[in-house]
Formats: C-alpha cells, sequence, structure tokens
C-alpha cells in the first residue's frame, strides 16, 4: 500500500506541477458550467424579447378589412396589399417582406355560404418568432370567426363540443423536468471526465517516454502492476474531479439564475439533492477508473504525445454514441441495458433525477462499471508489462 501511495503522489505531484493542468483540471470545470447556464439563459431572454419588439413586415392578398383591423391592432406589423400574381418567394428572400397571407378571391361568398375556405400562408420556416406571431393573428381571427357562425346558425356552443380534455399529470414535477433534462447530465459529466482521463493518461504513459523517465519509475523497487495502477488512479483522479466540479458549477450556476420559477427550482433542488449527487458519484468513480485503464491500454505503445492522441481520441466516439442514446425519447434503463457501459450511465442519472431508479438496477449499473474497471486495468497491466511497446 505504502508503494502504491507513493506513486500516486509522485504522478500527482508531476501532472499539478503544470499550471495547465491545473487550469483545465480544476479552474475551467468549476467555471465553465455556471458561466454556460447563466450566460445561455441572459442571451435566451434576451434574443427573446428583441424578437417580440421587432417589426413584422406582412404582404396580404384578397385580405377583408376586419382580418387587416386585427393585424393593425398590433402597432409592430407593417401590411403591404398586394395581387395574386406577384412572386412572393423572391419578395421574402429580398426581405421586402416577411411573410404573406393570400385569401381566396370569393373570400366573402365563401364565409357568407358558411364554407370552408383555404387560406394560403408564404413563410420562412427558420423564422419562428414571425411564424409564431402570424399563426397567432390567424387562429384569433378563425376563432372569431367560428363564433359568428355559431351564433349565426344559433347553434349552442355547448353542442358544438363533443368532450373537453383534462389532463391529470400523475407524475411529479421532478420526475418529469428530471426524466426531460437528465440526459444531458452524464453528456456533460462523462466528455468532461473523458478528456481528463486522456490527457492524464498520456502524459502519465507517452509522457514519461518523451521526458526519459519511465525507465527510472519502471526500476524502482516496486512492481509493474503497482506503478501501472497508480497511475490509472491519479489519471482517474484527473478525470473524476473534473466531473465533480461541473455538477457543483452546475448546482452554482442554477443558483445564480434569480428568473426560473419557484416550482421548477424547488424540483431541481429535488433532483440534486444530496442522495441523488452521491448516487450519481458513485457511478463515475469506477468509469473513470475505467477510461483510465482503457486509454493507458491503447497509448502504451505510443512513443510520442502526437502517436497517442491519435490512437485514443477516435474511441470518443464510442462514448457519445450511447449517450446520445440515452438522451433519445422512448430508451428506458431495462435490465438489457443495464449492463451496456456509457448508456447504462446516462439512463441511470435519468432515472436518479426523476427520482424513480430501481435500486437493484442501480446496484446491478455499480457492479458492471466496476467489473469494466477491473478488465481495462487488468488489460492495461497486459499492455504495460509488454516491456517492448512500453520503452520503445
Amino acid at each position: 500500500m505504502n508503494d502504491l501511495l507513493l506513486i500516486i503522489k509522485k504522478e500527482l505531484s508531476e501532472l499539478l506541477r503544470d499550471k495547465k493542468t491545473i487550469i483545465n483540471s480544476i479552474v475551467l470545470p468549476t467555471l465553465l458550467v455556471p458561466i454556460l447556464l447563466f450566460g445561455v439563459f441572459k442571451v435566451t431572454k434576451m434574443i427573446s424579447k428583441s424578437e417580440s419588439r421587432k417589426t413584422v413586415k406582412i404582404g396580404l392578398v384578397n385580405a377583408p378589412q376586419d382580418f387587416v383591423t386585427l393585424v393593425k391592432n398590433d402597432t409592430l406589423n407593417r401590411i403591404t396589399h398586394y395581387d395574386e400574381s406577384i412572386d412572393f418567394k423572391t419578395l421574402i428572400a429580398d426581405d421586402s417582406i416577411q411573410t404573406a397571407v393570400v385569401f381566396p378571391a370569393d373570400w366573402k361568398r365563401q364565409m357568407d355560404s358558411l364554407t370552408t375556405a383555404s387560406v394560403a400562408i408564404y413563410r420562412n420556416g427558420t423564422k419562428e418568432n414571425i411564424n409564431q406571431r402570424v399563426t397567432a393573428m390567424l387562429e384569433t381571427y378563425n376563432a372569431g370567426l367560428r363564433e359568428g357562425r355559431i351564433a349565426q346558425l344559433q347553434i349552442p356552443i355547448a353542442k358544438m363540443t363533443p368532450f373537453t380534455e383534462n389532463y391529470i399529470e400523475v407524475s411529479e414535477q421532478k420526475e418529469l423536468i428530471g426524466k426531460r433534462i437528465g440526459g444531458f447530465i452524464p453528456y456533460l459529466f462523462i466528455l468532461t471526465m473523458w478528456g481528463g482521463c486522456l490527457l492524464a493518461a498520456i502524459d502519465l504513459v507517452t509522457g514519461e517516454k518523451e521526458r526519459k523517465t519511465i525507465e527510472t519509475t519502471l526500476s524502482l523497487p516496486i512492481s509493474k502492476f503497482k506503478v501501472l495502477l497508480g497511475k490509472a488512479i491519479v489519471a482517474s483522479i484527473l478525470g473524476f474531479v473534473p466531473a465533480l466540479l461541473n455538477l457543483i458549477g452546475l448546482i452554482v450556476g442554477l443558483k445564480l439564475i434569480s428568473d426560473i420559477p419557484d416550482t421548477f427550482k424547488t424540483a431541481l433542488n429535488e433532483m440534486l439533492s444530496f442522495q441523488s449527487v452521491t448516487m450519481i458519484m458513485l457511478l463515475l468513480i469506477p468509469f473513470a477508473l475505467f477510461l483510465a485503464g482503457f486509454i493507458i491500454a491503447l497509448v502504451a505503445g505510443a512513443s510520442t504525445f502526437k502517436e497517442a492522441q491519435s490512437k485514443a481520441t477516435p474511441i470518443i466516439m464510442l462514448i457519445i454514441i450511447p449517450l446520445v442514446l440515452a438522451m433519445m425519447p422512448g430508451i428506458e434503463l431495462t435490465w438489457a441495458t443495464v449492463p451496456i457501459p456509457v448508456l447504462n450511465i446516462g439512463l441511470g442519472v435519468k432515472e436518479i433525477m426523476a427520482g424513480t431508479i430501481d435500486m437493484l438496477q442501480y446496484v446491478a449499473i455499480l457492479l458492471s462499471l466496476v467489473a469494466f474497471a477491473i478488465a481495462a486495468i487488468y488489460f492495461s497491466y497486459r499492455k504495460f508489462s509488454d516491456e517492448n511497446a512500453i520503452l520503445k
């Protein structure tokens, strides 16, 4: 144990001697998430407010006077009347107008005969704010015409409404929010963990080769397994700590945003309780060791930092794909997904944050990650023991 602690202390002191490592592994993960959350929230709010104040240039064809009046009620709307022969696609592309509403030429006749008319709306699908505002005006106008017809036909409104929907939400808000945003949380943590483990593992193995100190380390009266295990533990620490700091940054960032509704903030506080955070961190500990061992095995034979990066970096796709799958609707934590690394963490964190985790499945995930970590350490030890690879 003393030998192992000696290796851990040596490797940590070498890594933390570099200011770049401290900045990348400690400072940035702590500040990145709260700055990102606060910045995105404020920018989104500013953009939404700015868009709502923008003038909307609307082209109208055969528009009835009551609709024109409705459009003019919003002083931000600018109306231009056209005939049906105009090329609205070109006008919208040139930004002469932003949308066009074309009523049929016989609009009054169709309304008087109580038939259903077709109104053409030309729009650019990328202009969501403008499209939403125009759609809202059309829905308001349509609702008014419908009420007028009901009154004209002297039909009680109740008879025109066969049934109404009364949705009763049986899940708690914590579960609802947790399912929706829980998949994004491990995406952030695991990618940060991968970056930390990658840089540390390469520096501890390939970096020592370039510094010509690997022979000195291996000549110590310490078994190669303990040397390898010490390096893997240090690399996992450099991956786990940024993930932990990311989580702390997330909690701090949510505290900084004052405009979050109280009910939403209460649900978030429940999701990020001490118990939930502890359960998430327990999953990340063996996973960090698995990543460290796996990366060391990949880079053990590399002789330069660049070669090591080229060998290990492509494996990121094996992490991103399961994380993306975990965020997709319809993919749930089951006994079939419990043993799949990365995917089980993504789905497990969703269930933890929603408060619906099955503890048997949680224990199974934890045990499977421990098994993968042991396998990765064993595999890396086999590679590390090959002197032809490690000393070249």
